[in-house]
């Protein structure tokens, strides 16, 4: 893999590092269909998707934990979050925790993601909720269980 930082600064604003990221990204596509003589349309749509980043924290590339607050009454909604690629756009799904359980939200974000990118999955199992969502359940008196 690949990997190359494209800085606001030095290129003069987000657009011209995006514009740069774009068209770095895409010469290293026709570079890989030169090599190899194939396209690998998960690599043209979504190519850091099956990427593993060391922030990630369930477990499972593209799915994460999410927090938002209604403003009209302040109540604080945490679910699980899946995020997927699809023709250029990003589409998110989320999962309530409240409504399904901390174990069965991961798991549904898991399974969309997985059914919408062919994604192998790495672990079967959600990771230990970080101390926020520990809070956040106590004070909503949910009982959180990865069982």
């Amino acid at each position: 893999m690949v990997v190359k930082s494209f800085s606001d600064e030095k290129l003069g604003g987000k657009e011209q590092s995006l514009l740069a990221a774009i068209h770095w990204r895409d010469a290293q596509i026709k570079i890989k269909i030169k090599i190899n003589g194939i396209i690998d349309h998960r690599f043209v749509e979504a190519p850091a998707a099956h990427c593993f980043n060391a922030r990630n924290t369930s477990g499972v590339t593209g799915v994460s934990i999410d927090y938002k607050i209604d403003t009209k009454t302040g109540v604080i909604h945490a679910y699980w979050l899946a995020r997927i690629v699809i023709a250029g756009k990003l589409k998110t799904k989320s999962w309530s925790i409240r409504r399904h359980g901390y174990k069965k939200a991961w798991e549904l974000a898991v399974a969309f993601r997985v059914k919408m990118t062919n994604q192998s999955l790495t672990t079967q199992k959600p990771p230990k909720p970080n101390q926020k969502l520990l809070r956040w359940a106590a004070e909503n008196q949910i009982q959180l269980s990865r069982e």
